[in-house]
């Protein structure tokens, strides 16, 4: 029986050593002071089945009572391994958890790059370290496109391979990260602008031959911007990834794929953000001004209508033009405001022209942000239900350009535009590459042949011959036709002779103010045949 008994104090001491290793590993896990106090009884216990061991073994003790002892040490034993390994393996599985929830928000979960958070912490180390680095992002073209052509999860893969293709193309120590929808950032090891230039090409090297992607070829173009960290200036993370950004948007406008940036971006940048808030607070406030110029009649020089251009006066008196404003208004998603705003204007106006000429027809110009959702047509329909304007007196120019964007959306638009009772004309016509499929698409009823044209058609032959080709198609098609940018007599006389029905420019009159253009209308009702400028 004692044989028995020392056998199972054996066993739980054995269960007790076996157990002291996953114990350990549990402390280091949990940095628990529970965890290391049943470490500590585990070694205690340990010591007491080896002395009780050796009780039963000199004293040849064969008593039930240390047989029934024994076996509760034996079952002690067990418990407690099988209570340190079951708590090891739960703490495993939460600390896996744990490291695997630290990893996702470390990380992007497509490409598996670094986020956002990550590159802000990398930049700084970097900073602290006193290291010489570039920041450069990445913004991919078209990826919108090819979402919608191909659907999301290509365009994902897509994403995964161009984060490959970078990878493999940074130098030594480079870290990449993704820090949003196409946006890639590069810590680079760069140190000079040969050295990001270098990089740069080799980026180029490796997507020059496309990517394959679900066994497609696609082309990739990407613009990035870069910022070179100059430690005496103490540049902020977040300030160095800003004017990286600026760099981008640079290089996304002149179609390059890298821009260094400079001072003179950052001006830029600032000069913009003063402009777009002055634009805000002045079109909140109904300071912008609607002005008209004058088209006529090229035959018989009577006027046949106006197009509204915007105006925005400045505190010296003088006025900011559209070129300057409109982009920045584009780019900021307040387009569809000023255009509400001039058409509002207009169907106020409208009226005093009309007194003046019931026959006179007001352009519109409109926006590409104008074709997206039913805000035109919203304030349309308002403006139709307020005002007593009869829609055949307003026409609606499209650049052709905008047009191209999305040719069927531009279609239903038209379809709604003239079943509310509106014309639409196409501006800048012939500036594109799709001129002649855009008569044929679409119901328009007039064109503008654009300036570029008309400026020096006299002296080109290759423009009057753009011209007169034009005149032929619309002749065809049943389009009436606006020659705009007419600065001189011969101009004009020589659009006439073609049979180009209207014309606009600067020798018939320059943009007017409502009052000005009712007292140009009124006093005189007609242009001279000599067509001197009023």
């Amino acid at each position: 029986m004692e044989t028995i008994s020392l056998c199972l104090i054996l066993m739980g001491l054995s269960f007790l050593l076996l157990s002291v290793k996953p114990a350990i590993e549990i402390c280091r896990i949990a940095q628990s002071k529970g965890w290391w106090l049943l470490l500590a009884l585990i070694c205690f216990f340990t010591l007491g089945y080896a002395s009780f061991a050796a009780y039963v073994y000199l004293s040849v003790d064969s008593s039930r009572v240390v047989l029934a002892l024994s076996v509760i040490l034996a079952l002690g034993g067990l418990f407690v391994i099988v209570v340190v390994n079951l708590g090891k393996v739960s703490l495993m599985r939460l600390q896996a958890a744990l490291d695997l929830e630290k990893y996702n928000a470390q990380h992007d979960h497509l490409t598996k790059l670094q986020n956002r958070a990550r590159c802000f912490e990398c930049i700084e180390l970097r900073k602290k370290q006193c290291d010489a680095f570039a920041v450069v992002i990445f913004d991919l073209y078209n990826l919108k496109q090819i979402n919608e052509a191909m659907g999301h999860y290509f365009g994902d893969q897509l994403l995964v391979a161009f984060s490959q293709a970078i990878s493999s193309s940074l130098l030594p120590g480079s870290e990449l990260f993704r820090i949003g929808g196409d946006e890639f950032v590069v810590v680079s090891e760069a140190r000079n602008e040969p050295a990001l230039f270098a990089q740069n090409n080799a980026i180029l090297s490796a997507l020059h031959n496309g990517l394959v992607v679900e066994h497609t070829a696609v082309d990739v173009t990407y613009s990035s911007g870069a910022i070179l960290n100059i430690v005496s200036e103490d540049i902020s993370a977040s300030e160095l990834l800003k004017r990286a950004d600026i760099a981008m948007y640079a290089a996304k406008r002149s179609k390059q794929s890298l821009v260094l940036f400079d001072k003179t971006l950052h001006q830029g940048v600032v000069s913009e953000f003063h402009m777009l808030n002055d634009f805000k607070g002045a079109l909140a406030r109904g300071d912008l001004t609607v002005f008209y110029q004058p088209i006529v009649d090229a035959q018989n020089s009577t006027v046949h209508g106006v197009e509204a251009l915007v105006r925005w006066p400045s505190e010296d008196g003088e006025y900011i033009l559209p070129e300057r404003f409109i982009p920045i208004a584009e780019k900021n998603n307040m387009i569809k405001y000023l255009s509400a705003y001039v058409i509002n204007t207009v169907f106020s106006d409208i009226e005093l022209l009309l007194k003046l000429n019931d026959k006179l027809t007001v352009h519109i110009n409109l926006s590409c942000q104008d074709l997206l959702g039913k805000n035109l047509i919203n304030v349309l329909n308002t403006q139709l239900n307020s005002k007593n304007v009869d829609p055949k007196r307003i026409i609606f120019e499209l650049t052709e350009s905008m047009v191209m964007t999305d040719v069927e959306q531009t279609k239903t638009l038209i379809e709604h535009l003239i079943d509310m009772g509106f014309s639409v004309s196409i501006d800048d016509f012939g500036t594109g590459f799709s001129s002649f499929s855009i008569l044929k698409e679409l119901p328009i009823s007039q064109i503008k042949i654009d300036k570029s044209f008309v400026t020096q058609c006299l002296s080109q032959d290759k423009d009057r011959a753009i011209i007169e080709t034009t005149l032929f198609l619309a002749k065809r098609l049943g389009c009436s036709v606006v020659a705009e940018g007419v600065e001189n007599d011969e101009t004009s006389q020589y659009l006439a002779n073609q049979g180009c029905k209207y014309i606009q420019g600067y020798n018939i009159s320059e943009p007017l103010s409502l009052g000005e253009i009712q007292r140009w209308i009124s006093s005189n009702g007609l242009v001279q045949t000599a067509l001197r400028k009023y």
